[in-house]
């Protein structure tokens, strides 16, 4: 099929009750791409999916700051959804956050652990309608999800936007055809050769949010999916590229856009739009590495000259920073495997040089952030253009 001939679906009508859902058509066909705007786009995002590639060959321990980037995906997404988490909270034990705010720490945190548990599943499954469950599961496994039928496809009617299913933006289809459709949806993520890899998994994000195939917790799986796939097809070599701060900077054009698919078959535009945020967001986690490697050298240039014979120590808690960029005496002292007193002393030292910041004045536990790392984590997300 034509990309320009896409037909997604068609609304259909429950006769014993006062609503329309909408069908989508199955996905699992060869398209051929007859967009010569799609062709410039796809061949601009590989290229810069290309460099990130190589800019992560070129940093050293590339994994201490995959987690960085997990975190920042975490609360970009949960965003998404309406949660008020900062970057910086989602580091955070629990023990240091807010009452009030625990419900919003507790999804992220579930988040996180979701992509990384993914990740790693890698290695002994591919991704599947398996997979996808036990992403689900562990995303709503407690907090308010948890009543939700985590890790199970929904047996009811579920809607999007709307205090309820008369005033919904759009209705997904109804339960009954959930099974079937992701079958499909399951066939075509191992398809070889029907389309483009980058193109593949556009429409797979499009068809599973318009299949909606959970009670809950959609948005965050279907965007888990996206760095799954580029990972599991050798597109990137590490889970460096997630698209939530794109699709929650340009939070209205994301969902035009999928609409706009639904209601007018414009699959191209999606396709540009998509493909947009790719480069747009391969480009960002460029920059911030680059970041990251000059802020990384020139702390460690500062330590060395300012830190005298505790010098060794305070690097190695640097490499530690990176990992985790909110930290306690206490932490510094299992890390390092040093005395409390060697501890004191080097997170003296990191708070003098202004590498650490303290967050509290309790003359106990008190807690230190690595604000220059945080600030490049907070680096602002561009607009689509």
């Amino acid at each position: 099929m034509k990309i320009s001939q896409f037909q997604s679906g068609n609304f259909q009508s429950i006769n014993a009750f006062n609503y329309q859902y909408f069908l989508p058509n199955d996905i699992n066909q060869l398209f051929e791409i007859d967009d010569s705007l799609i062709q410039v786009q796809m061949e601009k995002s590989t290229r810069l999916l290309g460099e990130l590639n190589a800019m992560a060959r070129m940093v050293p321990n590339i994994d201490l700051f995959i987690m960085s980037f997990i975190n920042n995906e975490a609360t970009q997404s949960s965003k998404i959804e309406g949660t008020q988490t900062a970057i910086e909270d989602s580091f955070k034990k629990e023990s240091d956050i807010k009452i009030e705010q625990k419900d919003d720490w507790l999804e992220v945190n579930l988040y996180i652990k979701a992509i990384t548990e993914a990740i790693n599943k890698l290695d002994e499954m591919p991704i599947s309608t398996r997979l996808i469950k036990q992403i689900h599961e562990i995303l709503l496994s407690s907090g308010r999800g948890v009543k939700k039928m985590p890790g199970e496809f929904r047996t009811s009617q579920n809607w999007i936007g709307g205090n309820n299913i008369d005033t919904a933006d759009f209705i997904p289809p109804h339960h009954d055809f959930v099974n079937k459709l992701m079958g499909d949806l399951e066939n075509f993520l191992h398809s070889q050769h029907l389309v483009p890899d980058i193109i593949k998994i556009a429409i797979i994000h499009y068809q599973f949010e318009t299949i909606h195939p959970f009670l809950d917790g959609n948005g965050r799986v279907g965007r888990i999916l996206i760095p799954l796939y580029l990972v599991s097809n050798n597109l990137l070599s590490k889970p460096l590229l997630y698209m939530s701060a794109f699709f929650e900077t340009n939070k209205n054009s994301y969902y035009q856009k999928l609409m706009k698919v639904r209601m007018d078959n414009e699959l191209s535009n999606w396709l540009l739009f998509f493909l947009k945020g790719v480069e747009q967001t391969a480009k960002h986690s460029i920059e911030i590495l680059n970041d990251v490697l000059n802020l990384k050298d020139n702390l460690t240039e500062t330590i060395r000259e300012n830190t005298g014979n505790r010098a060794n120590n305070n690097l190695r808690l640097l490499e530690k920073l990176f990992q985790m960029p909110f930290i306690n005496v206490e932490d510094v002292r299992v890390q390092l495997e040093v005395s409390s007193a060697t501890a004191k002393n080097i997170v003296d030292d990191l708070v003098r040089v202004e590498i650490l910041k303290e967050l509290t004045e309790n003359k106990r536990n008190r807690l230190f952030a690595f604000r220059p790392y945080l600030n490049l984590l907070n680096k602002p997300f561009p607009e689509y253009e």
